[in-house]
């Protein structure tokens, strides 16, 4: 009688302690949908606007989303829009016209508009910045402000984006749900952005910061109250947009600046400007070898697929670790070392991160190892700098060239360096001459100078002025033997010639850039014709069911090789406008062709299943978002690459997979 008695008063608090946690947590979420959930008086009092009495009868209108990208705008988004908001539909008066034809909710712009819900300001803030620019900062920090995840910022002047990749994947080796920059998608616009995509669940946020003008790293640092904050280093990138190094180096160090008070910051240990700045916070060094730093690499060496295996030293825990890398460059060493750095802080596992670091493969133009049409390519040419282009090199060296191979680095100019630009380009002739190459190619307008200063030192060098020519020169001159670098700033499209002269797909986007394609229509379809493939571009039909053909005819002017034939080209993509918001499609059937379906390609359509097939690789982000009839999405294991939120917005859509 006793003991059932005592059973019964510990099952009776065991109970009772249950309901008060899930009381809390019902709590919690009531809370947070409250702070969340916004309307528009409400978004106003939180921007720091005021709020127009003759719009009263919406102040209970609720707003999804506050963007300054009208292309992003629906029917419950707040527009707002300033001199040097995004540039990316063309003029500012463009951006606000296709704002008012989106028919948002209510426009916020400096401009002046006939929009009949629209507040007009002119002023500027105390700082010099726009009033509107200001608010949207608000705005955006309130929304990072209410959720626990932690957020880690990711700066630099060089390798911040291979840095944030390596961590992310760390992070996905433990995380479920992080939000994640993509690629290097970190203007304030983007942050935003991302700052959005948080939910309640979510336990990290990492997001890339860079540097465009003064102030951007600030903007940004204000809206992130970043919890941890990563530097690789201070340089010169973007130097021509502040006038000094000095003025560049203070707008990074902002990022800190407003961070989290009790926040800790992560630097290089090799970086003097870095070492040298009296941080506030908490901080925690990292280093390649230098033994002084909390966390270190020793015992490096080359493995033969040119990745890199090595010894992480863990000082404030005592221990040691052996790490692999599958990516060339002792400077990916050093992002292994910085990512160990950040798992630890957030108490992850130390198998956990090791795991996350040999797990990272780089893609697209970032230290990207190749072998289209049996050529050995280095594609490395997303962004470019000195410091760049001397751990670049250095990758190179460590990678095997079989006998008789040369290694060729074909390089373009380094943007943004203003008034130090020829005197930069003639310092990477000297960079060139301490690695192993055996040709050099240059394209652009200073890179004349790398090639003048190369000859001078003894290394076979050629320029070149036009796209066309040094193109040509490359087909001309690489054997399969050889090692073939392609390195320079991002605006060079040194993708679009490794594209066009071998068939690959790394770089769609400089493609168009470059004008290398064309539309063409063929039955109910707009495409993309490229060389080699085809993308659907547009869907022009009306049928319930679409089946998208595996192959279709085109004529292709091939320039380099001076020929036009007919060619059956296989449709590879499924394009970001293809079925977005066409509301006659319930089912569309892809051919084995197809390999990647792009970004909100099927985003508020009328579609109710799709069955994708073993051959699709790729699912881009909100690929099948704001679907409301949307029901099954089925998707091959073979489909790795899903991007975020496919079926956001899609309340009866359920992710299977077959």
């Amino acid at each position: 009688m006793f003991l059932f008695s005592k059973k019964s008063r510990e099952a009776k608090v065991q109970a009772e302690k249950q309901a008060e946690k899930q009381a809390k947590k019902e709590a919690a979420i009531a809370e947070y949908k409250e702070k969340r959930n916004l309307t528009l008086s409400k978004f106003f009092d939180i921007a720091q606007l005021p709020f127009p009495e003759k719009f009263k009868s919406l102040a209970d209108h609720p707003v999804s989303d506050f963007t300054a990208d009208p292309r992003r705008l629906t029917e419950n988004s707040v527009f707002m829009h300033w001199q040097k908001s995004p540039k990316s539909v063309g003029s500012p008066e463009d951006a606000l016209t296709m704002a008012m034809n989106k028919k948002c909710l209510f426009i916020i712009s400096n401009m002046q508009c006939s929009y009949p819900n629209s507040l007009i300001l002119s002023d500027t803030a105390e700082n010099g910045d726009s009033i509107i620019k200001e608010a949207y900062i608000r705005a955006s920090h309130y929304i990072r402000s209410i959720h626990k995840a932690k957020v880690i910022a990711v700066t630099g002047s060089v390798g911040k984006t291979s840095a944030k990749e390596m961590l992310e994947s760390v992070l996905r080796a433990h995380y479920k749900k992080p939000v994640i920059s993509k690629g290097n998608n970190n203007s304030m616009f983007s942050v935003t952005r991302n700052i959005q995509k948080l939910k309640r669940p979510t336990n990290v946020y990492l997001q890339e910061v860079g540097a465009f003008e003064k102030g951007t790293i600030a903007a940004s640092a204000k809206q992130l109250e970043a919890d941890m904050t990563l530097y690789t280093n201070i340089g010169v990138s973007h130097i021509e947009s502040y006038g000094s190094r000095e003025a560049l180096a203070q707008d990074k160090l902002s990022l800190s600046t407003y961070g989290k008070p009790d926040g800790t910051v992560f630097i290089n240990y090799d970086d003097e400007i870095l070492t040298a700045y009296p941080f506030t916070q908490n901080v925690i060094t990292y280093s390649l070898e230098n033994e002084n730093a909390m966390y270190f690499a020793k015992e490096i060496t080359i493995t033969e697929n040119a990745g890199l295996k090595f010894t992480i030293v863990d000082r404030p825990a005592g221990e040691e670790h052996r790490a692999e890398v599958f990516v060339p460059g002792r400077h990916n060493v050093l992002n292994a070392v910085a990512a160990y750095a950040v798992g630890k802080a957030l108490k992850l596992k130390p198998e956990e991160i090791l795991s996350g670091i040999s797990a990272y493969r780089p893609a697209g133009m970032r230290q990207n190892i190749i072998h289209p049409c049996g050529y050995n390519i280095f594609a490395d040419c997303y962004n470019s700098s000195l410091l760049a282009i001397e751990n670049t090199l250095g990758a190179m060296d460590d990678i095997l060239v079989p006998p008789g191979g040369r290694r060729i680095a074909v390089l373009g100019d380094i943007l943004g360096l203003g008034d130090i630009s020829e005197e930069t380009h003639r310092q990477i002739a000297e960079v060139l001459s301490n690695h192993k190459i055996d040709l050099l190619l240059g394209y652009g307008d200073s890179i004349r100078f790398t090639v003048s200063e190369a000859s001078k030192l003894g290394i076979e060098a050629k320029y070149f002025e036009n796209r066309i020519e040094l193109e040509s020169e490359i087909l001309n001159t690489i054997r399969p033997e050889d090692l073939v670098l392609f390195k320079a700033s991002h605006d060079i499209n040194l993708g679009a010639s490794i594209d066009r002269l071998f068939g690959t797909d790394i770089n769609e986007s400089s493609n168009i850039a470059h004008k290398k394609f064309y539309l063409k229509v063929q039955g109910d379809f707009e495409y993309y014709i490229f060389e080699t493939s085809a993308s659907v571009k547009t869907y022009l039909g009306t049928d319930k069911r679409v089946e998208i053909p595996s192959h279709i005819e085109a004529e292709i002017t091939d320039e380099l090789h001076n020929i036009t034939e007919t060619r059956l080209l296989s449709v590879e993509k499924i394009g970001k406008t293809a079925f977005r918001e066409n509301t006659h499609i319930r089912e569309v059937v892809l051919p084995p062709t197809v390999v990647r379906i792009r970004d909100g390609a099927f985003k508020g359509s009328s579609i109710r299943r799709f069955e994708g097939t073993e051959s699709l690789l790729s699912i881009g982000d909100e690929a099948f978002a704001d679907c409301d009839e949307l029901e099954t999405v089925l998707i091959s294991r073979n489909t790795t690459d899903i991007g975020e939120n496919i079926t956001e917005n899609s309340p009866k859509a359920s992710l299977e997979y077959i």
